[in-house]
């Protein structure tokens, strides 16, 4: 059966596949190997969502979406002008499908990571004294971390001959140029076209938004996809068209003439499935930060849990209040301060249901970890800076059995071994020994001045992204924390350390320079972090992927396909608990007895 517009209904076949890609595709990049223990990633995972862990990943491409709804528009177009008995009868539709084709091939064959699809960036290049000093200029694909712009352009030889008709149709003679009732000339003088003006554009634009590398700013390397422009074209093979390629390759833009071959056009990768937790192994040392320092002595941790939902609620139930006093903000805190607390003794029975609690858990994934001779114990470490701010926080709001258990939570000489252990466990639900967590080791004041060799890419990225962040902070915050700590404020008076708010980092409002430290410690070293901050695990992943965008990772990229097969947990998410005795004890002594 001969098909009315045969070329049309091949471009439809191609842009349904497309379609269809786009739907599954992301880009093939690293996995931060992170175990989320915490009650949302349980729910979601017994709900089957299928948005389990995609804040794990790296987020979807900018401007993927524009290009997938594009390619919907221009298939509609075509689909309802092909089945119209009358298209035979009609010239075939014009389309962008080209155009859009191309641009696909580039996604699929640039160089990762891809920073972004059909982005448009300022140039402060004009083409005309009338224009904008700063226009737009739209690049199809950011490709290589940031590092190379692609552009498609599929002007036909047939089109840049009609401009060059165009240019030529301006040429008088130099009688007519003289003669002062033409007026003045239209013609060129340098030669010029549109493939030329875009390339200054381009170059333009990524003059003026460069790269910050490890090397100082750079502007990206410019990429001019023609994929219909044949210089060799019989019977359309003006020697200008060679000329605007050799001009555009002056002006050290990388000129590619012609569509990608099939060869290299790898097949689009549909969205990765979520890493198995139990392909994910944590260190034999793990890396403690204040969360959950504070989660290992809280009350929430250890008392008994409600026997239902209703006694859940009551058991942090604030004292009713007054009508005289309903928006003072004494009255206020209580009230908040139950809700948070009534949900994390929820999440509490929730990790009960499932994974048996964040001890359970601990006991489940690290104790099958030593060894039957004992050689290799479990350790845990925090840094100096967490264990004081840790016992500060205990002192002021802590409850009686959260200051004992946090009293033998460190190498101490005042309690035995056998003793400290009894201390810990008192009042627990779990039974004495349940899990060697004592003692927590505190690291030396200073960090070590090597790295632990052998270490995966993430923690190196990770060790470099922390350093980074805590170098534009005070010396008492940095890396190589020590004698220098600031005792005194910017007024002069003494710091008081024990009202004191924890800092937030420059460069990111959403991590504090105390968490930042704890995770530059476990990277150096390559341990797991343990975190009850799922909020400032997700804010160093985006400034690691930031860094990894800017160039400033000297990372192996052609390893990053091997990065799911990664078994050792850099980060391990477990629910936050807070100190939750007091509120309990008040609220008992509240309710009628």
């Amino acid at each position: 059966m001969n098909l009315v517009h045969p070329e049309l209904h091949c471009l439809r076949t191609t842009l349904r596949s497309i379609h269809e890609s786009l739907s599954d595709f992301r880009p093939l990049a690293a996995r931060p190997p992170v175990l989320d223990s915490s009650t949302e990633a349980i729910t979601s995972s017994s709900l089957e969502s299928p948005d389990d862990g995609q804040w794990l990943q790296q987020e979807n491409i900018p401007g993927l979406k524009q290009l997938k709804d594009s390619v919907k528009i221009d298939l509609d177009g075509l689909e309802k002008f092909l089945d119209d008995p009358q298209s035979a009868k009609l010239p075939p539709l014009s389309t962008n499908a080209p155009y859009l084709i191309a641009v696909w091939n580039e996604v699929l064959c640039a160089p990762p990571l891809i920073v972004s699809v059909l982005k448009s960036f300022p140039s402060p290049y004009s083409n005309h004294p009338g224009e904008p000093k700063t226009i737009p200029v739209k690049v199809d694909v950011v490709a290589d971390s940031g590092r190379r712009w692609i552009r498609v352009n599929t002007i036909k030889n047939s089109r840049i001959l009609a401009e060059f008709r165009e240019i030529d149709s301006y040429l008088t003679d130099s009688e007519d140029e003289d003669d002062p009732e033409h007026g003045p000339s239209l013609a060129q003088k340098e030669f010029d076209n549109s493939l030329l003006r875009m390339g200054r554009s381009l170059l333009a634009a990524a003059n003026a938004n460069p790269l910050d590398t490890a090397t100082g700013p750079e502007p990206p390397q410019v990429t001019l996809r023609l994929t219909r422009l044949n210089p060799s074209e019989p019977g359309e093979d003006d020697p200008r068209i060679l000329q605007t390629i050799d001009c555009l390759r002056a002006m050290r833009i990388d000129v590619q003439l012609g569509e990608h071959v099939p060869s290299e056009i790898p097949s689009p990768m549909p969205a990765p499935q979520a890493c198995s937790p139990a392909q994910l192994i944590p260190t034999a040392n793990i890396n403690l930060d204040l969360s959950v320092l504070i989660a290992l002595v809280s009350d929430l941790t250890h008392a008994p849990l409600p026997g239902s939902v209703e006694e859940a609620h009551l058991r942090f139930a604030a004292p009713p209040r007054t009508r005289e006093s309903k928006h003072t903000t004494e009255e206020q805190e209580p009230t908040i301060q139950s809700r948070a607390l009534t949900s994390q003794i929820m999440q509490e029975m929730l990790q009960e249901m499932g994974r048996g609690g964040m001890f359970q858990e601990l006991h489940t994934r690290l104790l099958p970890l030593i060894p039957p001779n004992g050689t290799t114990p479990l350790q845990f470490w925090t840094t100096a800076e967490a264990h004081e701010r840790f016992m500060r926080i205990v002192n002021k709001i802590g409850g009686p059995g959260e200051k004992k258990r946090a009293e033998v939570l460190f190498e101490t000489q005042d309690f035995t071994p056998e003793a400290a252990e009894a201390r810990f466990w008192t009042g627990s639900r779990f039974p004495q020994g349940f899990f060697p967590i004592l003692p927590i080791r505190i690291y030396p004041d200073h960090s070590p001045t090597d790295s632990a060799p052998g270490r995966a890419e993430f923690f190196r990225s990770m060790e470099k992204t922390c350093r980074d962040i805590l170098a534009h902070e005070t010396p008492a915050t940095a890396p190589q924390k020590g004698a220098e700590r600031v005792l005194y404020s910017n007024n002069g008076f003494p710091r008081n350390l024990d009202s004191e708010r924890a800092t937030v980092t420059r460069a990111n409002a959403r991590l504090t320079a105390h968490t930042v430290q704890s995770m530059f410690w476990g990277a150096q070293y390559g341990w797991t972090t343990l975190t009850a901050n799922k909020s400032s695990v997700k804010a160093l992943l985006r400034e690691i992927r930031a860094a990894r965008v800017a160039g400033r990772l000297a990372e192996d990229l052609s390893s990053e396909a091997e990065v799911d097969l990664q078994e050792v947990v850099a980060i391990w998410i477990v629910d936050p608990r807070s100190l939750a005795e007091g509120a309990r004890e008040r609220a008992a002594l509240c309710r009628p007895q």
